[in-house]
């Protein structure tokens, strides 16, 4: 009796690892299968694309400090864009831009701003200056006042030499370069001219004139405009006689 229990034992396992084996052959074999739903189809497409003005701020000493107004309107360009797109089973997985055309040029937007006594007299921001946008960077501001007699926090004098006042702020060089000119939103015109070791990364220390000033900004995020010199307007076409050729076409009849 307890041979046969034995034998009868020793089928069942025979028999589940066939079973299992048959298994396994099934699922490489599936798996080797070429799969027919992986095939890659590739078209062109063509889209066009509006371009956003750029910005202009144009120094205006007459306007007060921190005030900003509109001068032009900019409005937005158009562009052509080619893209290669790659679809599996219509469906698509990848796009590659092969290729982009101005249609129209977008026209800026110039602001005139108003500067602060303190980096007015700078090269960098003389009177009729004018920068475009090169980027805009999102940062955490906190702010001081330039001396510590006063109550401030600041020591007078900045890392570039200067004496600390409205307007030098204290960056990152890594992520600003000081010397940079910038435009921040809610504080204005101002110089990168400062360091300070707590200052790191996506930081910005922003210099008031007094300490009420000061507290009352506190720290908050602001929208910093990294500024480029831009190049001087086109001179008016001349005709022939070297004159500057005013007249309007439509006022020719």
């Amino acid at each position: 009796m307890q041979q046969r229990r034995n034998a009868i034992r020793g089928g069942s396992w025979r028999w589940l690892l066939v079973s299992l084996s048959w298994a396994m052959i099934c699922v490489l074999g599936c798996a080797e299968k070429p799969r027919n739903d992986r095939k890659v189809t590739v078209k062109t497409i063509e889209t066009r694309e509006q371009t956003p003005p750029p910005v202009l701020f144009e120094v205006n000493r007459r306007l007060p400090p921190r005030h900003r107004v509109l001068k032009t309107a900019g409005t937005p360009g158009e562009q052509l864009v080619v893209w290669r797109v790659y679809l599996r089973n219509g469906k698509e997985v990848l796009r590659v831009k092969v290729r982009e055309e101005t249609l129209t040029p977008p026209q800026p937007s110039i602001y005139e701003i108003g500067v602060h006594g303190h980096i007015a007299s700078r090269g960098a921001l003389g009177r009729g200056s004018s920068f475009r946008t090169a980027k805009v960077l999102t940062m955490h501001a906190s702010a001081y006042t330039p001396h510590r007699s006063g109550g401030g926090t600041g020591s007078g004098r900045t890392a570039s030499g200067l004496p600390a006042g409205y307007g030098l702020v204290a960056v990152d060089p890594r992520v600003i370069p000081l010397g940079t000119v910038l435009y921040i939103e809610g504080y204005g015109m101002a110089i990168a001219a400062d360091t300070g070791r707590a200052i790191r990364g996506h930081k910005i220390d922003l210099c008031f004139a007094t300490r009420a000033q000061a507290l009352q900004f506190g720290r908050r995020q602001v929208r910093v405009h990294i500024l480029r010199t831009a190049p001087p307007p086109k001179p008016p076409e001349t005709n022939e006689d070297g004159n500057a050729d005013d007249t309007n076409p439509e006022d020719s009849s």
